[in-house]
């Protein structure tokens, strides 16, 4: 195969339609975030959102593995939102060999303020978009990641 073609390939590949509405998605939130004057950024905000919805006190390795962040990249995360007062770490009482990740009055306060937020970046981004195409593609990226996690 030629050089021409695998870059004709590699640009037509569903994986940079992927990376840009990514990208996309992120400017926007971490804009948005800006405006309204809250110090987060986009993988901060997913860390949050995590805590808010699905389990405060979860322990920092199921954080990362449900973020999809490394344990490195978690830390440094979670660092700096312990810093803005919005998460505190504990040790974990059934295994001392892990932290769980709790979040402060202040951490809990602010899904108030994010939550409008984060709901204003997906109704700018689905805008004009029928609801099937929505669940049509979402379908499609699942089944990427399965293939990927596979692969």
């Amino acid at each position: 195969m030629s050089e021409p073609e695998i870059a004709d390939i590699l640009r037509s590949a569903v994986s940079r339609n992927i990376t840009r509405a990514h990208t996309a998605y992120r400017l926007r939130l971490l804009a948005v975030f800006m405006e309204k004057g809250v110090d987060l950024t986009p993988d901060m905000y997913f860390i949050l959102r995590h805590l808010w919805g699905e389990q405060d006190g979860c322990r920092q390795q199921e954080l990362a593995d449900k973020t999809d962040k490394d344990k490195a990249s978690l830390t440094k995360l979670v660092d700096n939102l312990e810093k803005r007062g919005l998460v505190r770490r504990s040790m974990d009482g059934e295994d001392r060999r892990s932290k769980r990740v709790w979040l402060t009055p202040v951490g809990k306060d602010l899904k108030e303020i994010v939550y409008p937020l984060a709901l204003q970046v997906v109704a700018t981004a689905e805008n004009g978009v029928d609801q099937e195409d929505i669940q049509r593609v979402k379908q499609t990226l699942d089944a990427l990641v399965k293939n990927l996690k596979r692969g």
